[in-house]
């Protein structure tokens, strides 16, 4: 659940912004009903499109990125009322966040008044006129208690920490009760922002004195070179250092699969799957852009973005290329590091954006292996003989990670795994030591696996 002293971040929220925030945010689902488009990207069209203020937008992020941390819980609380009772996709959604301030959290009838009140203003009485008889309903909730009731104790713990039953029961086979528990307890928190400092565009005094000129607060994170951690939470669009690329927000787990690979000037780099250019754009730091660096991936919109990124950020000694690595790649570069991060089913971003809980089945996953297994035999072709090849994904599934690892060593004896030197993160799974395996909980950052497989030379 919400934390407490985050719980009432909503009642300081001028209504006008609330009011936006509201009908951006049933836009959104709306949007994302048509298109079958993530939340994010549809979230910010209809920013784009309807040119809502910035801060409305950062409202409506938290109010989806809170929804998605409930969504099972909340669609039962308004189950109750509906009786039934079918809405369109938009509606719903209101329901289900007014459910989650006046049920969930409890708040007081003044505070319901001000949420329907914005939601009037914003989205039109005719517009809210079905929802209002169910409103009333939903706050009357609230003077129950216990408003739902879980079958079993999986059902009750999948309703209790906002994940899908089929994955509370995956997770305690992998990490049993208690650590499965407290992975679902940190993916409903808020997760940290970290940055790298681009010693590409200024040195890292320059930075860091640029930084507390502007009021941003942070720590140092050992565990890596130039990495930092955000404290303040001022946002990002207003960070100077940030505008200008002399910061790479990136998570932990990217910054932990590139600084293990100690990159250096000289050496040759194949990015498979690079898009939008965080890994890229990493090498390059670390190397002081000495390094040569072949980036490939399937989608011109995303790299469109990677070039974007990488120009912002003065990444040099880089191409890119479009192709589809499920088939030969178009290059006969043998690499002294091949980087594969292909497409998984993300299940450890579930805590950076919780709607990816609701659409990830076990289906989704074997899915993935599949086109997973296709790119590493691709990628490993263009390894050279001593190199390495680094295959990670973003999510904790053992299908995608060590079962696909493991089939791998099998048919391709030329190659072994060895541990990563950075240590962090816990040892992998199916008796795979070598590789190591990152948790929300345990490392505070995704959840993320990485394999270093070393070619003979």
């Amino acid at each position: 659940m919400v934390a407490e002293d985050s719980a009432r971040w909503l009642i300081g929220t001028p209504p006008d912004i609330l009011g936006a925030a509201l009908k951006a945010v049933v836009e959104a689902y709306a949007k994302h009903e048509e298109t079958r488009y993530s939340l994010r990207s549809c979230l910010y069209e209809v920013a784009r499109e309807r040119s809502y203020p910035a801060k409305s937008i950062e409202v409506a992020r938290r109010l989806i990125w809170e929804h998605g941390t409930k969504r099972n819980l909340l669609a039962k609380i308004v189950d109750r009322v509906t009786m039934g009772e079918r809405l369109p996709t938009d509606r719903r959604v209101l329901l289900e966040l007014f459910a989650n301030q006046a049920v969930v959290r409890g708040c007081s009838r003044l505070e319901a008044t001000k949420f329907v009140q914005a939601a009037r203003s914003s989205l039109g009485k005719d517009w809210m006129a079905p929802l209002e008889p169910l409103l009333g309903r939903l706050y009357a909730l609230k003077l129950e208690g216990k408003v739902v009731e879980g079958g079993d104790e999986l059902e009750e713990i999948s309703l209790e920490y906002g994940h899908p039953r089929w994955f509370v029961e995956y997770l305690f086979k992998i990490l049993g009760k208690a650590e499965a528990v407290r992975l679902m307890q940190a993916s409903n928190e808020k997760p940290p922002t970290y940055f790298v400092l681009n010693r590409l565009k200024a040195s890292e005094e320059e930075i860091l004195e640029m930084l507390e000129r502007d009021g941003v607060k942070f720590e140092r994170d050992k565990r890596a070179p130039l990495l930092y951690r955000m404290v303040s939470s001022k946002a990002l669009r207003d960070v100077a250092a940030y505008k200008r690329g002399l910061i790479a927000v990136q998570d932990f787990s990217s910054v932990f699969s590139v600084v293990s690979i100690q990159p250096k000037g000289g050496m040759g780099f194949l990015d498979v799957c690079a898009a939008p250019g965080i890994k890229t754009s990493l090498i390059a730091i670390y190397a002081q852009n000495k390094a040569r660096i072949l980036s490939v991936d399937a989608s011109p919109h995303r790299l469109m973005t990677y070039l974007s990124y990488t120009r912002r950020l003065g990444v040099e000694g880089t191409d890119a290329v479009l192709c589809d690595a499920t088939t030969d790649l178009p290059t006969r570069m043998s690499a002294d590091v091949v980087i594969l991060d292909p497409p998984c089913s993300a299940t450890g971003l579930f805590w950076r954006e919780p709607s990816y809980r609701w659409v990830i089945k076990p289906t989704t996953v074997k899915r993935f292996a599949a086109i997973q297994k296709k790119m590493l035999g691709n990628a490993a072709r263009h390894v050279k003989n001593n190199g390495l090849l680094v295959y990670c994904t973003c999510s904790i599934t053992i299908e995608e990670n060590e079962g696909l690892v493991k089939e791998f060593l099998e048919l391709n004896p030329g190659f072994k795994l060895e541990e990563p030197p950075t240590k962090s993160g816990s040892p992998g799974l199916l008796g795979l030591e070598e590789c190591r395996r990152l948790y929300p909980h345990r490392d505070a950052c995704n959840g993320f696996f990485v394999a270093f497989l070393r070619k003979a030379g």
